[in-house]
């Protein structure tokens, strides 16, 4: 039986804290974001493609993070069911929640990943090596998942790349959430003040 990654915990692993690459963007002129996700949501084998935009994407999942990631730990379950060789990576965020602002720290995880240089699988929908990187700061959409597959029970980064978004800092000092481009939920590069009134409007909109 594979151990569930904990919702909230010390950090996995101690890690050199790695300086994230700053990339260059052109803000965006309206705060609005539309746009919508095409998203990979399931166990390994048994993924749904679903189009959700940031709406969508706010009432299907538990909460979101901006951080700094902490600590990565890649594991590998042989399962007797769902096969042998089933690699999912966690990922520790400490930084504060995006709908509330108090300081959050969770475990993230997606399926995928390298033990070490030889040991482990590449998973196409997973987020990019920059991305996910110890050091790198982000905002994470995520969902607690019981059976990720081979019973694994973690907070599923949602929609694998389409849930995890690296940041920067502009001119000001002012956090800046990088866009993915069409199709996803955060299109265009947008202030995180104002991602966080979108994601703040959308949850206080969702029936208690």
């Amino acid at each position: 039986m594979a151990q569930p990654a904990e919702r909230l915990t010390e950090p996995l692993s101690t890690t050199s804290l790695s300086s994230f690459r700053q990339m260059n963007a052109i803000l965006p002129k309206s705060w609005v974001i539309a746009g919508a996700l095409l998203a990979a949501i399931g166990t390994q084998g048994d993924a749904q493609i679903l189009r959700l935009d940031l709406k969508q994407m706010v009432e299907q999942t538990d909460g979101a993070v901006y951080g700094t990631i902490e600590a990565s730990q890649t594991i590998r379950i042989d399962h007797p069911i769902d096969g042998p060789e089933l690699y999912y990576t966690t990922l520790t965020i400490k930084g504060t929640d995006v709908q509330t602002g108090a300081p959050k720290l969770v475990n993230v995880s997606y399926s995928g990943g390298f033990i070490n240089e030889t040991e482990g699988v590449y998973n196409s929908e997973a987020p990019e090596a920059d991305v996910v990187k110890v050091g790198a700061e982000v905002l994470a959409f995520h969902k607690w998942t019981d059976n990720m597959g081979g019973d694994f029970a973690s907070n599923a980064i949602y929609a694998a790349h389409g849930g995890i978004y690296p940041t920067f800092k502009d001119t000001w000092g002012n956090v800046i959430v990088q866009g993915r481009g069409d199709g996803y939920a955060i299109p265009s590069n947008i202030h995180l003040s104002s991602l966080q009134r979108n994601v703040r409007l959308f949850d206080s909109e969702q029936p208690r």
